[in-house]
């Protein structure tokens, strides 16, 4: 039997989701969701891909106890200035924002892992919990995010050396 509010579709019945919200709605087009791994194997490649591309000596990854993990690598880290037209930081436009990246051309790397991931801003929408740290021109940033959401602004905590840390809760 056919629907009779059916017969009425006309466009406001179009849906038009913004930021990450396609991604909770549907994650199945963006991620293996059998496959939480699909999503940690997204942000190890990022690192891996700064240590491909010269930039990094080290990658470490650490699953936690509580399901968690945290992958930090001494690469360049993630830009920290802000986009001059999406006028938030880089940090928070590349966690927040799908197809955000500096691997769309060549530009930046040669080669990139990634490029047949989901992206990190995918990871975010995801997860309970994203807590970024970026150790970049001797200043230690950090900001957070929860269920996708921007949960604190990107912040100064520090200066020291360089090392970009990312921790993920399930």
């Amino acid at each position: 039997m056919a629907n009779p509010s059916a017969s009425s579709y006309n466009a406001d019945a179009i849906e038009v989701l913004s930021g990450l919200d396609p991604v909770r709605k549907r994650p199945g087009m963006y991620t293996d969701t059998s496959r939480p791994n699909h999503l940690a194997q997204e942000v190890i490649d990022n690192s891996v891909d700064e240590a491909l591309a010269g930039h990094a000596r080290s990658v470490q990854v650490i699953l936690h106890a509580d399901n968690s993990l945290e992958v930090s690598d001494d690469g360049r880290g993630m830009p920290v200035d802000i986009h001059p037209e999406e006028g938030v930081s880089g940090v928070e436009l590349i966690l927040t924002k799908l197809h955000a990246g500096g691997k769309f051309s060549n530009k930046n790397y040669q080669f990139s892992g990634g490029l047949h991931g989901v992206g990190i801003s995918v990871v975010n929408a995801l997860s309970t919990q994203v807590r970024v740290r970026v150790k970049r021109d001797g200043n230690e940033y950090e900001m957070t995010f929860a269920d996708g959401y921007k949960a604190t602004e990107l912040a100064v905590v520090g200066t020291v050396g360089k090392l970009s840390l990312i921790h993920i809760s399930e």
